[in-house]
């Protein structure tokens, strides 16, 4: 009975090895399951790493084409660098007071493209140096009637209107035969001939080398005065363009008279016809 009870030191090992086995095992269960629980609460070094963020230019309300932009139209967001546009600003100091070339929706990013300077310098676009409320009106042009062919884009002028025949109306078969008036004062010059300022912030234009300070851009480097320009563009209110519209195709005669740097008062200008100028010459 004794030698059934008692057991071999073979069988003593291999239930040894057995329950090394089953332990080693049952270890190897709980490393697994702590390792996938540690996993998936997002702790420790398997979580995902930080988005890396920057900051970029947006609109702050929808800004019109064409606007030149101030700092209220504009703040600085910090996005995800996948979603900045190719080019977007990172301050606005680098766009304050230069022009958009499209409607800019709020929130949107603002890139070169938008701003369009580049754009600018090689199309020269006068549409972007018009003063709001103003529209850029072209008259015709000879050396005589445009300052003996030295007028320059920048510059300001009055308009003279002369009427050599004289101003026809219901009322009247003629009216002042002879009649000249100043018909606008302080007009600026946008581009004479082919020669345009350029659409750049208005800081820059106050040194624009020989511009007036309150010119809308700024006058090229290379501007060469163009005596045989047949046509200079003027900035001028809608009514004002009527106005100019109106002496061109009633047989008026339109002349530009220079004003110096800086001279933006309005004067009073009387008409004058031929019988007042034939009384100043008589004897």
């Amino acid at each position: 009975m004794a030698a059934v009870m008692t057991a071999t030191p073979e069988a003593r090992s291999r239930a040894l090895m057995a329950g090394a086995l089953l332990f080693a095992l049952i270890a190897a269960v709980l490393v697994f399951v702590a390792l996938q629980s540690r996993g998936g609460d997002g702790g420790g070094s398997s979580s995902a790493a930080p988005v890396a963020m920057a900051p970029v230019v947006v609109a702050s309300q929808g800004i019109a084409a064409n606007t030149k932009l101030t700092a209220d139209m504009l703040e600085v967001r910090q996005l995800p660098d996948a979603a900045q546009l190719a080019g977007a600003f990172t301050s606005t100091a680098a766009v304050i007071g230069l022009p958009v070339r499209y409607p800019i929706e709020k929130g949107e990013q603002l890139t070169p493209a938008k701003v369009g300077l580049q754009q600018i310098d090689d199309e020269g676009d006068v549409a972007l140096i018009l003063p709001a409320g103003k529209r850029a009106v072209s008259v015709p042009l000879t050396e005589v009637t445009g300052v003996g062919g030295m007028l320059l884009p920048g510059n300001f002028v009055d308009v003279v209107a002369v009427y050599p025949n004289g101003i026809r109306s219901s009322a009247e078969e003629t009216f002042a035969v002879g009649t000249s008036f100043v018909l606008l004062q302080d007009i600026e010059v946008l581009a004479v001939g082919e020669e345009a300022l350029e659409a750049i912030p208005a800081a820059a234009a106050a040194s624009s080398g020989g511009a007036d300070a309150g010119s809308s851009g700024l006058r090229p480097d290379d501007v060469e005065q163009q005596p045989d320009a047949r046509s200079a563009t003027l900035a001028v209110t809608p009514g004002q363009a009527q106005h100019i519209a109106l002496v061109q195709e009633t047989g008026g005669r339109l002349w530009l008279s220079l004003r110096p740097v800086g001279d933006h008062e309005i004067v009073a200008a009387d008409e004058i016809d031929i019988g007042q100028l034939e009384a100043l010459l008589a004897p």
